[in-house]
Protein backbone atom coordinates (compact mmCIF):
# COMPACT_ATOMS: atom_id res chain seq x y z
CA UNK A 1 0.00 0.00 0.00
CA UNK A 2 1.53 2.92 -1.14
CA UNK A 3 1.12 6.84 0.53
CA UNK A 4 1.39 10.33 -0.74
CA UNK A 5 4.65 11.69 0.22
CA UNK A 6 3.97 14.61 2.92
CA UNK A 7 4.72 18.21 3.12
CA UNK A 8 4.89 18.77 6.98
CA UNK A 9 5.96 15.37 8.81
CA UNK A 10 3.61 16.42 12.19
CA UNK A 11 0.50 17.50 10.19
CA UNK A 12 -1.50 14.39 10.71
CA UNK A 13 -3.95 15.72 7.49
CA UNK A 14 -0.92 14.82 5.54
CA UNK A 15 -0.83 10.69 6.40
CA UNK A 16 -2.25 8.42 4.53
CA UNK A 17 -5.61 7.87 6.52
CA UNK A 18 -6.30 3.66 5.38
CA UNK A 19 -2.35 3.27 6.12
CA UNK A 20 -2.45 4.46 9.60
CA UNK A 21 -5.70 2.96 11.00
CA UNK A 22 -4.00 -0.28 9.64
CA UNK A 23 -1.26 0.42 11.67
CA UNK A 24 -3.34 1.57 14.20
CA UNK A 25 -5.46 -1.57 14.28
CA UNK A 26 -2.40 -4.60 13.91
CA UNK A 27 -0.35 -2.69 16.09
CA UNK A 28 -2.25 -1.67 19.31
CA UNK A 29 -1.15 1.74 19.54
CA UNK A 30 -2.97 5.20 19.43
CA UNK A 31 -4.26 7.17 16.51
CA UNK A 32 -2.05 9.83 16.75
CA UNK A 33 1.25 7.52 17.35
CA UNK A 34 0.04 5.35 14.48
CA UNK A 35 0.43 8.87 11.99
CA UNK A 36 3.62 9.56 13.76
CA UNK A 37 4.84 6.48 12.88
CA UNK A 38 3.50 6.61 8.99
CA UNK A 39 4.38 10.41 8.96
CA UNK A 40 8.09 9.64 9.95
CA UNK A 41 8.34 6.50 7.72
CA UNK A 42 7.59 8.76 4.75
CA UNK A 43 10.08 12.21 6.06
CA UNK A 44 12.95 9.67 6.30
CA UNK A 45 12.69 8.85 2.82
CA UNK A 46 12.04 5.30 2.06
CA UNK A 47 11.14 4.15 -1.23
CA UNK A 48 7.47 3.08 -1.81
CA UNK A 49 5.72 0.89 -2.13
CA UNK A 50 5.32 1.51 1.81
CA UNK A 51 3.15 -0.74 3.65
CA UNK A 52 1.76 -1.74 7.11
CA UNK A 53 4.09 -5.08 7.33
CA UNK A 54 6.98 -2.60 7.49
CA UNK A 55 6.35 -0.38 10.39
CA UNK A 56 5.03 -2.86 12.40
CA UNK A 57 7.98 -5.09 11.75
CA UNK A 58 10.49 -1.72 13.45
CA UNK A 59 7.76 -3.10 16.58
CA UNK A 60 9.11 -6.35 17.26
CA UNK A 61 13.04 -5.57 16.14
CA UNK A 62 15.11 -4.58 13.03
CA UNK A 63 14.01 -6.07 9.40
CA UNK A 64 15.24 -4.80 5.88
CA UNK A 65 14.37 -1.31 7.21
CA UNK A 66 17.54 0.36 8.28
CA UNK A 67 18.31 0.23 12.21
CA UNK A 68 18.66 4.06 11.76
CA UNK A 69 14.61 4.18 11.17
CA UNK A 70 14.04 1.54 13.70
CA UNK A 71 15.53 4.06 16.06
CA UNK A 72 13.45 6.95 14.66
CA UNK A 73 9.91 4.81 15.07
CA UNK A 74 10.74 3.60 18.18
CA UNK A 75 11.33 7.13 19.67
CA UNK A 76 8.17 8.24 18.42
CA UNK A 77 5.80 5.66 19.33
CA UNK A 78 7.90 4.28 22.46
CA UNK A 79 6.53 5.88 25.31
CA UNK A 80 2.20 5.19 23.90
CA UNK A 81 0.57 3.11 25.63
CA UNK A 82 -1.42 0.14 23.63
CA UNK A 83 -4.89 0.93 23.79
CA UNK A 84 -6.63 -1.77 20.81
CA UNK A 85 -6.40 -5.75 22.07
CA UNK A 86 -6.95 -5.28 26.02
CA UNK A 87 -10.32 -5.30 27.87
CA UNK A 88 -11.20 -1.71 29.36
CA UNK A 89 -13.04 -3.84 31.80
CA UNK A 90 -10.49 -6.17 33.11
CA UNK A 91 -10.72 -6.48 36.61
CA UNK A 92 -7.36 -5.96 37.45
CA UNK A 93 -7.23 -2.47 36.41
CA UNK A 94 -10.53 -1.73 38.18
CA UNK A 95 -10.72 -3.46 41.91
CA UNK A 96 -9.45 -1.95 44.84
CA UNK A 97 -8.19 -3.35 47.77
CA UNK A 98 -10.24 -2.23 50.99
CA UNK A 99 -9.15 1.17 51.86
CA UNK A 100 -9.74 3.10 55.16
CA UNK A 101 -9.53 7.01 55.53
CA UNK A 102 -6.59 6.89 57.43
CA UNK A 103 -4.98 4.75 54.60
CA UNK A 104 -5.79 8.18 52.50
CA UNK A 105 -4.71 10.56 55.32
CA UNK A 106 -7.97 11.67 55.37
CA UNK A 107 -8.96 13.42 58.60
CA UNK A 108 -12.34 14.30 59.48
CA UNK A 109 -12.23 17.06 62.40
CA UNK A 110 -14.91 17.37 65.01
CA UNK A 111 -16.41 20.67 64.40
CA UNK A 112 -18.94 20.05 67.74
CA UNK A 113 -20.22 18.06 70.57
CA UNK A 114 -23.33 17.76 71.62
CA UNK A 115 -24.02 17.57 75.21
CA UNK A 116 -26.75 15.20 75.50
CA UNK A 117 -28.05 11.73 76.12
CA UNK A 118 -27.52 9.45 72.47
CA UNK A 119 -30.68 9.28 70.29
CA UNK A 120 -33.04 6.65 70.80
CA UNK A 121 -32.67 5.67 67.32
CA UNK A 122 -28.85 5.40 67.73
CA UNK A 123 -26.39 2.61 68.42
CA UNK A 124 -23.50 3.89 70.53
CA UNK A 125 -20.19 2.85 72.03
CA UNK A 126 -18.97 4.59 75.58
CA UNK A 127 -15.31 5.25 76.07
CA UNK A 128 -13.75 2.81 77.98
CA UNK A 129 -10.84 5.15 79.50
CA UNK A 130 -11.72 7.00 83.05
CA UNK A 131 -9.76 10.15 81.16
CA UNK A 132 -12.77 10.36 78.98
CA UNK A 133 -15.14 10.73 81.73
CA UNK A 134 -15.50 13.75 84.19
CA UNK A 135 -17.87 14.48 87.46
CA UNK A 136 -19.02 18.03 86.80
CA UNK A 137 -21.69 20.89 87.64
CA UNK A 138 -24.16 21.38 84.52
CA UNK A 139 -26.65 24.64 84.57
CA UNK A 140 -29.09 23.49 81.48
CA UNK A 141 -31.12 26.13 80.52
CA UNK A 142 -34.46 24.41 79.70
CA UNK A 143 -36.03 27.08 76.87
CA UNK A 144 -32.56 26.96 74.69
CA UNK A 145 -31.87 23.41 75.75
CA UNK A 146 -28.32 24.49 76.04
CA UNK A 147 -26.43 23.31 78.91
CA UNK A 148 -23.36 24.95 80.29
CA UNK A 149 -20.63 23.97 82.17
CA UNK A 150 -19.52 25.73 85.59
CA UNK A 151 -16.16 25.61 87.36
CA UNK A 152 -15.62 24.69 91.10
CA UNK A 153 -15.39 28.53 92.16
CA UNK A 154 -18.53 29.45 90.58
CA UNK A 155 -21.35 26.98 91.27
CA UNK A 156 -21.28 27.11 94.76
CA UNK A 157 -22.24 30.62 94.83
CA UNK A 158 -26.01 28.92 92.49
CA UNK A 159 -25.71 25.34 93.87
CA UNK A 160 -29.83 24.74 93.89
CA UNK A 161 -29.72 25.85 89.44
CA UNK A 162 -26.87 23.35 88.99
CA UNK A 163 -27.30 19.24 88.18
CA UNK A 164 -24.28 16.66 88.80
CA UNK A 165 -23.55 14.73 86.46
CA UNK A 166 -20.80 12.43 84.65
CA UNK A 167 -19.64 13.87 81.65
CA UNK A 168 -19.49 10.49 79.04
CA UNK A 169 -17.36 10.27 75.99
CA UNK A 170 -19.48 8.49 73.51
CA UNK A 171 -19.31 7.25 69.78
CA UNK A 172 -22.08 6.78 67.57
CA UNK A 173 -22.16 4.28 64.90
CA UNK A 174 -21.63 7.00 62.57
CA UNK A 175 -18.52 8.38 63.96
CA UNK A 176 -20.01 11.74 65.84
CA UNK A 177 -18.88 12.00 69.07
CA UNK A 178 -20.62 13.43 71.91
CA UNK A 179 -20.87 13.91 75.77
CA UNK A 180 -23.54 12.26 77.47
CA UNK A 181 -24.44 14.46 81.04
CA UNK A 182 -24.80 11.11 83.11
CA UNK A 183 -27.39 12.14 86.16
CA UNK A 184 -25.60 11.47 89.23
CA UNK A 185 -26.92 11.22 92.71
CA UNK A 186 -26.81 14.26 94.63
CA UNK A 187 -26.34 13.86 98.53
CA UNK A 188 -25.06 17.63 99.17
CA UNK A 189 -28.91 19.02 97.35
CA UNK A 190 -30.74 16.52 98.58
CA UNK A 191 -31.27 14.96 95.07
CA UNK A 192 -32.02 11.02 95.05
CA UNK A 193 -31.17 8.72 92.86
CA UNK A 194 -33.73 7.42 90.31
CA UNK A 195 -34.61 4.20 87.78
CA UNK A 196 -33.64 5.98 85.23
CA UNK A 197 -30.59 7.38 86.46
CA UNK A 198 -29.49 3.87 87.51
CA UNK A 199 -30.51 2.30 84.60
CA UNK A 200 -29.09 4.98 82.34
CA UNK A 201 -25.69 4.75 84.28
CA UNK A 202 -25.83 1.07 83.51
CA UNK A 203 -26.32 1.36 79.43
CA UNK A 204 -23.42 3.44 80.10
CA UNK A 205 -21.16 1.11 81.68
CA UNK A 206 -22.60 -1.78 78.99
CA UNK A 207 -21.47 0.52 76.47
CA UNK A 208 -17.92 0.50 77.24
CA UNK A 209 -17.98 -3.54 75.77
CA UNK A 210 -20.92 -3.57 73.34
CA UNK A 211 -22.59 -1.43 71.05
CA UNK A 212 -26.20 -0.53 72.70
CA UNK A 213 -29.09 1.52 71.98
CA UNK A 214 -31.53 2.70 74.74
CA UNK A 215 -34.96 2.54 74.65
CA UNK A 216 -37.40 4.62 77.16
CA UNK A 217 -39.70 2.51 79.22
CA UNK A 218 -42.46 5.18 80.03
CA UNK A 219 -44.09 2.35 82.35
CA UNK A 220 -41.36 1.41 84.42
CA UNK A 221 -39.52 4.69 84.35
CA UNK A 222 -36.37 3.47 83.08
CA UNK A 223 -34.29 2.84 79.89
CA UNK A 224 -34.27 -0.56 78.68
CA UNK A 225 -31.25 -1.57 76.82
CA UNK A 226 -30.41 -2.89 73.19
CA UNK A 227 -26.90 -4.47 72.36
CA UNK A 228 -25.47 -5.51 68.93
CA UNK A 229 -22.23 -8.00 68.02
CA UNK A 230 -22.46 -7.68 64.89
CA UNK A 231 -21.47 -4.23 64.64
CA UNK A 232 -17.51 -3.74 64.39
CA UNK A 233 -15.48 -2.33 66.76
CA UNK A 234 -15.23 1.36 67.24
CA UNK A 235 -12.30 4.02 65.58
CA UNK A 236 -12.33 6.46 68.21
CA UNK A 237 -10.63 9.77 67.21
CA UNK A 238 -7.57 10.94 67.89
CA UNK A 239 -8.69 13.46 70.43
CA UNK A 240 -7.66 14.31 73.92
CA UNK A 241 -10.76 14.58 76.41
CA UNK A 242 -9.90 18.67 76.82
CA UNK A 243 -10.30 19.53 73.15
CA UNK A 244 -13.68 17.59 73.45
CA UNK A 245 -14.87 19.83 76.29
CA UNK A 246 -13.64 23.39 74.98
CA UNK A 247 -15.15 22.14 72.03
CA UNK A 248 -18.38 21.58 73.69
CA UNK A 249 -18.20 24.06 76.27
CA UNK A 250 -17.21 26.85 74.04
CA UNK A 251 -17.90 30.07 72.77
CA UNK A 252 -19.15 31.06 76.35
CA UNK A 253 -20.77 27.48 77.55
CA UNK A 254 -17.56 27.81 80.50
CA UNK A 255 -18.74 30.03 83.33
CA UNK A 256 -15.68 30.97 85.24
CA UNK A 257 -17.21 34.08 87.46
CA UNK A 258 -20.63 34.75 88.20
CA UNK A 259 -20.90 38.11 86.10
CA UNK A 260 -21.38 35.44 83.21
CA UNK A 261 -24.44 36.19 81.21
CA UNK A 262 -26.53 33.30 82.49
CA UNK A 263 -25.88 33.76 85.95
CA UNK A 264 -27.33 37.27 85.85
CA UNK A 265 -30.32 35.79 83.52
CA UNK A 266 -31.19 33.17 86.44
CA UNK A 267 -30.49 35.85 89.29
CA UNK A 268 -33.18 38.39 87.54
CA UNK A 269 -30.66 40.81 86.18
Amino acid sequence: MAITPLTDASNEAGADKALATAVKDAAGITHNAAVDAVNAYVGYGFEPPITVAKILAHLNGPTEISDEFGDKFAATVGDETPVSGTDPFDLGNISVSETSIEDLGIERPILAVPVEKPGRQEFFRVHPDPAFHLMARLIVLEADRESYLLTRTVWPCIPGETKLVKLTTFLTRTGAVGLWPLNMPDELLGKRDTDWGVTARKAAELGEKKWVRLQANMQRRMYDVVTSEKIPDPVWPKIAFKEILEIAFGDGRLITSVDHPVIRQLGGQ
